[in-house]
């Protein structure tokens, strides 16, 4: 981590309690508190909220908000903290479009006969018109294709920067095999 990331983090998060030991100094002493009369005394065991525990301790994963803060998004060390892309599981829309075919009947006319011609006079004048008599059909059939769309869930994963530390990042918690959790 380069010195101004860290001068960044201790101005926007104060001074973590494990920094000056892992940096072999003593930590400062917290102020000292003007207590009035009616107040009531804190114990003197008290923890600074931002303080870090111990790296030997495993620690609840805090609730990060910004991923930009010079802090690890697992654990919240600020110690060797670097960008790396981490695959997240997400659900993957597949579409899939499927043929098949139903089979529809129609009929196909055989040849017809003339029955003969008759005239008829209209506002136009006069025209005429063929009578046909039909003699025969056949029966065929037909594949009219279906066309059906299949949406299928699949899993996969997605890439995403996060800050992680050097401890973090040799754990490699976030690499999951979907064969691994299946029964």
């Amino acid at each position: 981590m380069t010195a101004h990331r860290i001068i960044v983090a201790i101005v926007l998060f104060g001074l973590p309690a494990s920094l000056p030991a892992a940096l072999g100094q003593k930590a400062p002493e917290p102020p000292a508190e003007v207590s009035a009369p009616d107040a009531v005394q804190a114990p003197d065991t008290v923890q600074a909220p931002d303080a870090l525990p111990a790296p030997d301790k495993p620690a609840a994963k805090p609730k990060m908000a910004d991923s930009n803060d010079g802090r690890c998004d697992t654990c919240g060390s600020c110690v060797c903290v670097h960008k790396v892309c981490v695959p997240k599981p997400k659900e993957r829309e597949i579409r899939k479009v499927c043929w098949s075919y139903k089979c529809e009947e129609f009929c196909i006319p055989g040849p017809s006969e003339s029955c003969g011609t008759k005239c008829q006079k209209d506002q136009c004048g006069w025209w005429s018109f063929d009578f046909w008599r039909p003699t025969c059909a056949e029966i065929r059939t037909k594949k009219v294709p279906v066309k059906t769309e299949v949406v299928r869930k699949v899993p996969g994963f997605e890439w995403l920067p996060e800050e992680r530390c050097a401890a973090c990042r040799g754990r490699g918690e976030d690499a999951t095999c979907a064969a691994d959790s299946a029964p």
